[in-house]
């Protein structure tokens, strides 16, 4: 990390990995696959914060969740919904969210946001993206008037048994 953050990372945590703030994040990442553990660092990486993130804020970035401002552009619907977005928005009661002021929405998302984070810190599954049923196209079929009569006279034997003389015409 001393690479990314340079001496704003020393100034925080110290330049000796074996020292407290060392263990103190061996404990934390403990648990952690080598591949969680890269991509917090790629998001390290790729953040526009010049300032090391914090332990837990280091932790989420391993598990991939976004930022609030990402989840938020998904929600309202700038965005395609992320899995963790999805988690967000099952935490959220959709109606009031819609109907409550702008200030009151934001503390709704806000408290989502940090009850969906928590989930998956401690474990949580995020919920699978369902695809999109591919809607079929059809084209009506056009049939003629004794064809649709004939349909209609089944249809009538079906629904209501047998059909009287003055009905077949």
């Amino acid at each position: 990390m001393t690479a990314i953050y340079g001496h704003r990372w020393v100034s925080s945590f110290g330049d000796d990995p074996t020292g407290m703030g060392g263990d103190t994040w061996a404990v934390g990442l403990s648990g952690l696959s080598g591949q969680q553990l890269a991509e917090g660092l790629r998001s390290c990486v790729a953040s526009s914060d010049p300032w090391p993130p914090t332990l837990p804020e280091f932790r989420a970035m391993c598990f991939g969740i976004p930022s609030l401002v990402a989840v938020r552009a998904e929600i309202n619907g700038k965005a395609d919904r992320t899995p963790f977005a999805i988690l967000v928005w099952q935490r959220l009661d959709s109606y009031q969210f819609k109907q409550v002021s702008a200030k009151d929405a934001e503390r709704m998302l806000r408290d989502a946001y940090d009850d969906a984070r928590e989930f998956v810190m401690r474990g949580g599954a995020l919920p699978e993206i369902v695809p999109a049923i591919a809607k079929e196209e059809r084209k009506p079929e056009y049939v003629s008037p004794e064809v649709a009569a004939k349909h209609m006279l089944d249809l009538r034997k079906e629904l209501y048994g047998d059909v009287s003389a003055s009905d077949r015409q």
